[in-house]
Order: C-alpha cells, then structure tokens, then sequence
C-alpha cells in the first residue's frame, strides 16, 4: 500500500510501450487528466505534439518544440 501521495503522466500512455522514450512513434493520447484511481492525479505533463528532442517521430527537432504533425497523429491516431 502506497502511504506517499503521487501522479502519473498519462499525456502519451494511449498506444502501449515500445521501450523508446524519445519521441516514440504510433503514440497517441492518453487518459485525459483526472483525480482519483489510487493515484492523487493523473495529468497530461506533457502537451501532445512537444518534442523531446532530435530523436525518434521529431528528428531535426529542439527538446520543447511543438510539432503540430505529431501532435495531429497523437490525437487522431493516423
């Protein structure tokens, strides 16, 4: 039983895991944010579409950039 209060980032938990964290590709949005499910909060950190850096879907990209053609595939899934 967890005695510390916590959050989780659900902003890119809606398509599985690959085992790539930078800008991994087929992702899509996840659980909007919400209290509640034992865990404090569940939030978006992280804004669909903002790139960790010049790796993977966001190649040629700043860590921070949005990227609207990635935030689109996040959202609509294509």
């Amino acid at each position: 039983r967890h005695t510390k209060p916590y959050v989780i980032d659900t902003s890119r938990n809606g398509n599985g895991s690959n085992g790539q964290w930078c800008n991994p590709g087929g992702r899509k949005t996840g659980t909007p944010s919400q209290t509640g499910g034992g865990a404090e909060m569940l939030l978006w950190l992280k804004t669909p579409g903002e790139s960790d850096g010049n790796c993977g879907v966001g190649g040629g990209s700043a860590a921070g950039q949005f990227l609207p053609e990635v935030a689109y595939k996040m959202i609509f899934g294509y």
